[in-house]
């Protein structure tokens, strides 16, 4: 009879996995709440794993009306063989991972009802400038 040694974590594994589980729940519930197709796969955790819809994350809670920009690749290509990428825009009301998420769903919308695309994750933002650019995957 053949036996299959089966896989034990470590107590750190635990607590990694367990960290990750309960990241993309609390993400689950919010989006939820804010009815968004924009699943937010931003982890707080390293900063903040008590990170809420309130939470500042773009600036220091002063700034409003921030642009948000999303450069959709559209699949073509111009006349030098160059890739064409669309800006898709949108306002963030201020900082906040609530009205940054809702910005990013309003130009996701946009972004499919143009063009097509089909990434509703919401993996990455940079800010730079005073505006809001973000890496949508799937």
């Amino acid at each position: 009879m053949t036996t299959i040694q089966e896989k034990t974590f470590t107590k750190k594994e635990y607590e990694d996995h367990g960290d990750s589980l309960y990241q993309i729940g609390k993400a689950s519930a919010f989006q939820s709440v804010l009815k968004t197709e924009v699943v937010w796969s931003l982890w707080e955790s390293d900063k903040n794993q008590n990170w809420d819809l309130n939470t500042i994350i773009i600036g220091d809670g002063k700034l409003k009306n921030i642009p948000f920009i999303y450069p959709v690749f559209i699949g073509e290509q111009d006349d030098n063989g160059k890739w064409i990428y669309k800006n898709v825009n949108a306002i963030a009301k201020d900082g906040t991972i609530k009205e940054v998420w809702l910005a990013a769903d309003r130009a996701y919308k946009k972004a499919y009802k143009l063009y097509g695309r089909w990434h509703y994750f919401l993996e990455v933002l940079s800010f730079k400038d005073g505006t809001i650019f973000p890496y949508f995957g799937s």
